[in-house]
């Protein structure tokens, strides 16, 4: 098993979560963009000698605590402690990323360095897959942009799970990276994947095809052009994410998206008849019940027999871990 890409022990967090619910058929072709990305550090400690300062958020991607590699087996994933998993993919986007001031718990904004790759207007992505089966060679963990000078002291950072409805069903054919990525679209009218996990559970065995696919839901397009949507989703599922500690430092500390904790209640060498293999983020899906409310929104799942039951967001998927 590799080794944590981190120099000094980590100690888990604790964390804050906020809002939203939810659908859709799959493409898994994918598309390279081109350019380059962006780094710089910055400490959350104030300073007068600039206007802004750099600022640069770290993430990092695990299974029950495990460094996550794309191609490789885990055991022990699922309700199950004898099934394994092989995941083959984990990209997710991310938007209005913002720090918590600590004397007014006020959000400030960062403004995103525009790359040309990974980041564009208040959107970034995430890619943590090589290349290993559908994705791309290249890698993503971090987000590099701005912050105002302030003299001020932060405790937490926030950001919206996604892709924003003004930029999410937009054309892939003339969007600019990373919203040109054809491995994170469903359709124009249902819009982008916001969260990509592929897998396959018990890969010696029964080779269940298990992913989890986050994205807009009761997208309406009454003309059925196959254009954008007549209005905003009934589910957008672009749940509000805010991760907060005493003494919070941006270049000590790591975002974590933790697969193990995602699929913790669900059996990955299973699937429902009849139903998209894994969570699709349909509405109908019994296996998004146990899935969708850890990304940190509500799921309403409705069989279309008995009344729609809410299951209320329960986030378990991103957590804050500092360097010591």
């Amino acid at each position: 098993m590799p080794t944590f890409p981190f120099n000094k022990p980590l100690i888990l967090t604790t964390l804050v979560l906020f809002t939203a619910a939810g659908c859709n058929n799959d493409d898994d072709n994918n598309t390279e963009s081109t350019s380059s990305t962006t780094s710089s550090t910055a400490s959350s400690t104030p300073s007068t000698t600039a206007t802004t300062k750099d600022v640069t958020v770290k993430f990092a991607a695990t299974v029950n605590g495990s460094p996550f590699v794309c191609g490789e087996t885990y055991q022990r994933v699922g309700n199950a402690v004898t099934d394994t998993y092989k995941i083959t993919d984990l990209r997710f986007y991310l938007h209005n990323l913002a720090f918590i001031r600590q004397h007014d718990g006020q959000k400030v904004p960062v403004t995103l360095t525009q790359d040309g790759k990974w980041q564009y207007q208040n959107v970034a992505m995430l890619d943590f897959e090589n290349g290993c089966m559908n994705g791309t060679p290249e890698m993503n963990t971090q987000v590099v942009g701005t912050l105002p000078n302030e003299n001020a002291y932060y405790q937490g950072i926030c950001f919206n799970l996604g892709v924003p409805f003004n930029l999410n069903h937009i054309n892939d054919a003339t969007a600019a990276p990373p919203l040109n990525m054809s491995g994170m679209l469903w359709s124009w009218t249902t819009g982008r994947k916001f969260v990509r996990l592929d897998g396959v559970g018990d890969p010696a065995g029964l080779n269940q095809s298990y992913v989890v696919h986050l994205g807009s839901t009761g997208c309406v397009d009454s003309d059925k052009s196959g254009g954008e949507p007549d209005g905003p989703c009934t589910y957008p599922n672009m749940p509000e994410i805010c991760l907060e500690v005493d003494n919070f430092d941006v270049t000590k500390q790591t975002i974590v998206a933790d697969i193990g904790h995602l699929l913790r209640e669900v059996n990955v060498t299973y699937n429902t008849p009849q139903t998209a293999a894994g969570c699709m983020s349909g509405n109908s899906d019994p296996e998004c019940i146990y899935i969708v409310p850890k990304f940190g929104t509500d799921f309403v799942y409705n069989d279309g027999v008995n009344p729609p039951i809410t299951y209320p967001k329960q986030q378990e998927f991103f957590q804050l871990l500092t360097a010591q």
